[in-house]
């Protein structure tokens, strides 16, 4: 559109110049007066030209033809030097359309060939020649070729500004569309996370309070088969059967609890806090809890089996340890995660890992972690350790 607008008034200044040819002076020759109206023609014909084959290789061909109308103009018209305005005309034209160096270079080299024929035409026939006004002449062709040059410039960077701009618009697009299915992916993840520790909490209740309520079964009949004839045997044996219910108990109170916590969507510090609340109110349990890190760089996921392994050791430290005591420590680095439990139960000789420690073992195994267990007089300690995905970015250099 700016480009066809200075067109359209480059093809306006080259017919008012040919209008002021026509009437400066008084009477006309019949050459004169055709030439006029022949380069009023050609010059519309050469706009029409420069419009359609501007986007093409060819498009120098109509500023050549402007070039031969306006020499002619002084050999009409040899006391005027309104000619250099028209060269101006068309240097505007040459310095905004063109890019190859070696066309601007040729047409210059032509002007110059061309202006000082006409210097000597225009000589040889008045005998005269006026040096200011052909300077004068001169400095506005080459001020019009540096305007045509700055507006060549000025487009080409507000085209390429535009055209970045659409570039980042769909870039911004597309970038947002990835961020979306980040969070649908995440949310998914997180969920499907959610469900699988569901289904695993409910496996571990079918196996560990499924077993106890058969042996309780098994227990209860043989207590009632020695009541009448061993009755004492009878009582250990139901007293036996009390014990086993209220483990039963509690432990599908800690599994509907983690099932809550998990439904609420707490932090990790809250749910290991609340967890070892818990335990001190059921079991007596005294308990620590510290944190080195930021929490928020460990994974959802990591976190719900971090929680699991906290409450399967001290579930155990209570269990079999008969633990009184109980620390945890949690230190997050930048590539890794660290957790301890140290308790101050009995402890073993030897670690011979059941199904308890296997599962924790398992678990952290799942994200590439490492677990350790060490039973000595003190207690017995759970250390894991599970990598967190380091990302780097590089800017510059090799």
């Amino acid at each position: 559109m700016k480009l066809t607008f200075l067109s359209s008034l480059r093809l306006v200044m080259f017919m008012m110049i040919s209008y002021i040819y026509y009437t400066s002076v008084g009477t006309h020759t019949t050459a004169q007066l055709i030439y006029v109206f022949i380069a009023g023609i050609g010059f519309i014909v050469n706009h029409l030209l420069l419009v359609s084959t501007r986007e093409h290789t060819y498009y120098p061909l109509p500023l050549a033809l402007d070039f031969v109308l306006i020499t002619g103009f002084v050999f009409f018209y040899p006391d005027s030097a309104l000619y250099l305005i028209l060269f101006g005309v068309n240097a505007v034209t040459l310095f905004l359309f063109t890019e190859d160096k070696r066309i601007l270079l040729g047409f210059t080299f032509a002007f110059f060939i061309i202006w000082a024929l006409c210097l000597f035409y225009i000589y040889r026939v008045t005998g005269t020649f006026s040096v200011m006004e052909n300077l004068i002449n001169f400095s506005l062709i080459v001020f019009e070729a540096v305007v045509g040059r700055l507006i060549h410039k000025l487009l080409r960077a507000q085209a390429k500004i535009e055209t970045q701009y659409g570039e980042l618009q769909e870039t911004h697009t597309a970038l947002t569309s990835a961020h979306e299915q980040l969070y649908h992916y995440a949310s998914q993840v997180e969920e499907l996370t959610l469900v699988r520790e569901r289904n695993r909490i409910s496996g571990e209740i079918h196996d560990t309070v499924g077993h106890k309520m058969t042996a309780l079964l098994v227990q209860l009949q043989v207590a009632r088969e020695l009541l009448e004839a061993r009755p004492e045997t009878s009582k250990q044996k139901i007293q036996l059967c009390e014990g086993l219910a209220r483990e039963t108990l509690q432990e599908i109170r800690l599994s509907v609890r983690t099932l809550k916590d998990d439904d609420q969507l707490q932090s990790f510090v809250t749910t290991v806090r609340k967890l070892l609340e818990d335990y001190q109110v059921m079991t007596g349990l005294t308990s620590s809890f510290s944190v080195k890190g930021d929490v928020s760089n460990i994974p959802i996921s990591v976190q719900l089996d971090l929680t699991r392994v906290i409450q399967e050791s001290i579930t155990n430290a209570v269990r079999h340890g008969q633990a009184k005591e109980c620390s945890v420590r949690l230190e997050i680095f930048e590539t890794k995660v660290e957790i301890s439990i140290q308790d101050d139960g009995t402890g073993a000789g030897e670690v011979n890992p059941g199904f308890g420690l296997k599962h924790m073992r398992d678990r952290i195994h799942e994200h590439g972690g490492a677990t350790v267990f060490e039973s000595s007089k003190e207690g017995f300690l759970v250390k894991a350790t599970v990598p967190l995905i380091e990302v780097k970015w590089q800017m510059g250099g090799i």
